[in-house]
């Protein structure tokens, strides 16, 4: 058994529960989770800054839809499979469904691991949000956790996409600030 199948086996068949099935189901959730709050940053950064929270809202969006789009496509190049699509007893979603696995049969990148953390490191870089800073970087962790857990992603392939999200993050921070986005001294 490979440490990628080790760490797997441990956080979901070794952490299970119907709570934390539920919670890791939830920030899983693009539509319950990541949209709500994209929104919630949405209303906060408008509220601080105005039309330069606006315009630097609406960088992190055009950002983090350009990651998932380079993400889908490098599936396709890694055409590495993730485990609800080969190991035999696959996650249960809450209520004893069998999990969903996903849009496509390739995991790798993990697109939710590199989407938050290219979130993370762009709001990290243009803003001196700290409360942000924080939430989202916890936030980070409980979605790629969420993704191993509930059997969508081998650990390599949520590192994998954390990585990228990383780099993305900083290529589209440096290029907002090139363009006059990033926001110094606001409010925190």
């Amino acid at each position: 058994m490979s440490l990628d199948e080790a760490l797997l086996a441990w956080l979901s068949q070794g952490w299970g529960q119907p709570a934390l099935d539920a919670f890791f189901a939830w920030v899983s959730d693009r539509v319950a989770f990541a949209v709500p709050l994209l929104l919630l940053l949405l209303a906060d950064a408008v509220r601080r800054a105005g039309r330069q929270g606006l315009h630097l809202w609406l960088a992190l969006a055009v950002g983090v839809a350009a990651g998932d789009q380079v993400g889908n496509q490098l599936k396709g190049v890694f055409a590495e499979p993730r485990p609800c699509a080969v190991v035999q007893e696959r996650r249960q979603a809450p209520g004893g469904a069998a999990a969903d696995c996903g849009a496509t049969a390739t995991g790798m990148p993990s697109n939710h691991a590199l989407n938050f953390t290219l979130a993370t490191t762009f709001l990290a870089r243009t803003t001196p949000w700290r409360t942000w800073h924080v939430g989202l970087g916890v936030a980070t962790a409980a979605v790629a956790l969420s993704r191993v857990y509930l059997g969508k992603h081998y650990p390599s392939q949520v590192l994998g996409g954390a990585v990228l999200g990383f780099w993305l993050g900083l290529l589209a921070s440096a290029l907002a600030c090139y363009y006059g986005l990033c926001l110094r001294g606001g409010r925190r």
